[in-house]
């Protein structure tokens, strides 16, 4: 009876020795294998989900946005530059929503005072060229960490007028008054 009892044993000792070596030939998913790996779809992100993040961080940009352009007086032409394309995208987004109360032609509208005591303003256009003649190549060794985040917050814009898909009267009114403010600080005037 004592050898009846041990062939049970050797065999499942058998049968666990095999299942051991078909795990060692399967690669698992530590190990690199020789097919490419599956990129893993990026998650996505309802529009409310989406609107919500973007309105928190426009109110906080709103919130500190005084602070960061305080100092502009000494590196105004990079704020103008960097404020620009901040309210050109702003328009943009405020189109998408609200076209019947925007101006159609703001890319007309002169709002730009960069140099001098002189009263004329400048639109985009003529600031662009303006600020390649007078103002790049000096500009080019300026780094603030102001900047940066004024940046990194029209990247978001960009990417919200890219995935965004929905809006809301509050992100609309933060949105209108990011606007002004960036208009008071192109025309010169205190932030």
């Amino acid at each position: 009876m004592a050898e009846e009892d041990k062939k049970p044993v050797e065999a499942t000792e058998e049968r666990n020795e095999e299942a051991e070596a078909q795990k060692e030939e399967m690669p698992s998913g530590d190990e690199p294998s020789d097919s490419e790996p599956e990129e893993a779809p990026e998650p996505t992100v309802s529009p409310f989900a989406r609107l919500k993040s973007f309105l928190e961080e426009t109110n906080k940009f709103l919130g500190g946005f005084d602070d960061l352009v305080e100092g502009r007086d000494k590196n105004k032409s990079i704020y103008l530059v960097t404020v620009n394309e901040l309210r050109e995208l702003l328009v943009a987004l405020l189109h998408r929503y609200i076209l019947h109360t925007m101006v159609r032609e703001d890319f007309l509208y002169k709002h730009i005072k960069c140099c001098g005591d002189s009263e004329e303003l400048l639109n985009t256009e003529e600031f662009d060229e303006h600020y390649e003649e007078a103002h790049k190549d000096a500009d080019k060794a300026i780094s603030l960490p102001e900047l940066t985040t004024i940046r990194e917050y029209t990247q978001a814009v960009k990417e919200y007028i890219e995935l965004g898909k929905a809006m809301n009267n509050d992100l609309i009114f933060s949105l209108k008054r990011l606007l002004r403010k960036s208009n008071t600080v192109l025309a010169g005037h205190l932030g």
